[in-house]
C-alpha cells in the first residue's frame, strides 16, 4: 500500500488473512491486532474467505467481544478458522454458529475457549479437528463436537489441568488419525481419569498420556502405525495386533501388552526406554513379529540411564531375525555388559542383516568410547554383508564435535 496506490484495494481481496499479536512496544503500550481487526474484516471484500488466523494476547482486553470475529468469518463462507486467546480472563463461549459451519474443513481452537454444544450441532465438511489446550462444558459437549462431524479424519487433542472431561471418548466412524496428548511440561498427566476410542478407519494413533486410570483402543481394524506412552495396562483392550509400524516407550503397563500381542504385520519398531527392564519384554516383542524389517532403539530419552537390566539367551531365535530384519539401529548405546550381549545376540543371529548404525552413549569419555566402538567392530556377524557405522562425540574447545567412523564388512 505504501509501495503502489494500486495495492490500496488489492489485499481486500486476498482469501487468506492472518493476526496474530505482537510484543512490539510503541511509546511503552503494547500493541495487539484486536485494535484494527474489525476495521480491516469489514474492509475486506473477497467473497469466500478460504483461511482465517486469529491469535490473541493478553493485550486484548478482557471485555472485548472477541466472538464476533468467528461470526464474522461464518458469514464469509470461511473454510479454515484458527483461533487462539490467551488472555489472563476465563475461557469464553463461541457463537454456537461455528457448530453448524456448513463451509468449515479444518477447525483450530486454543487456549481459553469453552466448548459448549448444547444444541443439535453438525459440520458436515469439516475433517480436520484440533481441541489444544480448550474446556469443555461438560462431557456431552465433546460427544455433540465429535458426533456433528460425518467425515472428520484428523483429530488433534491437547488436554489442560483446567479441562473437566473425566472419560473422554473418541467414537468417531470416519476417523483415520488421532493425536492424544495428556502430559505437561513435567511428562505428568494433567488430567485424570479414563480414554476409549473406538473408530474402526483408524490408521494412525499417538497416544501421551500418564493417566493410571484406564485406556484402551478397540474396534481398530485397520490400524497401521502407532506412538504410544502410556502409564496403565488395560489387558486385551489394546487392538494392535493389525500395526506396520510401532512406535512405543517401554514402561511398566507397555511391557505387558508388547509381551502378549502378536503383532504378525509389523515391519517398523522404534524401542524408546522409559523406567524399567526392558531387554527381555524387547526379546519377546521380536518373537511375536515376524515381518520386522527394522528395529531402533533410542535412549537418549530414557529417564533412568542406568537402570539395572537382565539378560536371558532366548531359547529360540525370532523369525524376523532368521528372515527378515534388515536393519538395526541403536542411539545413545551406553555399552554395558546386557547391552553388550544383545547386540552380540543381534548381529550373531541376524541373517539378512543389512545395515548397522550404533551412536555412542555422548556422555562417556573418549577412551570409554574408543573402547565400545572395538569391542563393537570385533562381534562376529551371521549376515553376509553389512555396513556398520559408528556415532561418537566429543567435546572440543567447547564445541560439541560429531564424529563418524564408518566401517564396511563383508564377510
Amino acid at each position: 500500500m505504501i509501495l503502489s496506490k494500486r495495492w490500496l484495494s488489492i489485499w481486500t481481496m486476498i482469501p487468506t488473512l492472518v493476526y496474530k499479536d505482537s510484543n512490539d512496544i510503541n511509546d511503552g503500550e503494547q500493541k495487539s491486532v484486536w485494535q484494527f481487526l474489525d476495521k480491516s474484516l469489514k474492509q475486506h471484500k473477497a467473497p469466500v474467505l478460504e483461511r482465517i488466523v486469529v491469535q490473541l494476547g493478553q493485550q486484548c482486553p478482557v471485555d472485548e467481544d472477541v466472538g464476533k470475529w468467528i461470526a464474522n468469518a461464518i458469514d464469509r463462507k470461511v473454510r479454515i478458522l484458527s483461533f487462539e486467546l490467551n488472555w489472563s480472563a476465563k475461557p469464553i463461549k463461541v457463537p454456537t454458529r461455528l457448530y453448524t459451519c456448513d463451509t468449515l474443513v479444518r477447525l483450530n481452537l486454543t487456549n481459553k475457549i469453552l466448548v459448549d454444544v448444547a444444541s443439535p450441532a453438525c459440520l458436515p465438511s469439516l475433517t480436520w479437528l484440533s481441541l489444544n489446550s480448550v474446556v469443555y462444558e461438560d462431557e456431552d459437549s465433546l460427544v455433540g463436537l465429535l458426533s456433528s462431524c460425518p467425515i472428520l479424519k484428523i483429530l488433534v487433542v491437547r488436554r489442560h489441568i483446567e479441562d473437566n472431561v473425566t472419560n473422554f471418548k473418541v467414537k468417531v466412524s470416519s476417523l483415520e488419525s488421532l493425536t492424544y496428548d495428556n502430559l505437561n511440561a513435567y511428562g505428568r498427566a494433567d488430567i485424570k481419569g479414563s480414554l476409549v476410542i473406538d473408530s474402526p478407519a483408524l490408521k494412525k494413533i499417538s497416544i501421551w498420556d500418564s493417566m493410571r486410570e484406564s485406556c484402551s483402543i478397540e474396534n481398530t481394524p485397520l490400524l497401521s502405525k502407532a506412538c504410544i506412552l502410556v502409564m496403565c495396562y488395560s489387558g486385551d483392550k489394546f487392538m494392535l495386533s493389525s500395526l506396520i509400524s510401532l512406535d512405543i516407550f517401554m514402561t511398566v503397563p507397555t511391557v505387558k501388552f508388547c509381551t502378549t500381542t502378536n503383532f504378525s504385520q509389523l515391519v517398523e519398531c522404534r524401542i524408546q526406554p522409559y523406567d524399567c527392564d526392558w531387554l527381555e519384554p524387547l526379546m519377546a516383542l521380536l518373537q511375536n513379529s515376524p515381518k520386522l524389517k527394522l528395529l531402533l532403539i533410542d535412549q537418549s530419552l530414557s529417564m533412568i540411564k542406568d537402570w539395572p537390566l537382565s539378560w536371558n539367551r532366548p531359547c529360540s531365535v525370532p523369525t524376523c531375525m532368521l528372515s527378515h530384519l534388515e536393519i538395526f539401529e541403536w542411539k545413545e548405546y551406553g555399552g554395558g555388559g546386557e547391552e553388550k550381549e544383545l547386540v552380540r545376540y543381534i548381529l550373531g543371529n541376524s541373517k539378512y542383516l543389512k545395515i548397522v548404525s550404533i551412536s555412542v552413549n555422548s556422555t562417556c569419555n573418549l577412551e570409554d568410547k574408543e573402547k565400545m566402538i572395538d569391542e563393537l567392530k570385533s562381534m562376529p556377524m551371521m549376515s553376509q554383508s553389512s555396513d556398520l557405522m559408528f556415532k561418537t562425540r566429543i567435546l572440543q574447545d567447547n564445541y560439541d564435535v560429531q564424529i563418524f567412523d564408518f566401517i564396511s564388512i563383508v564377510i
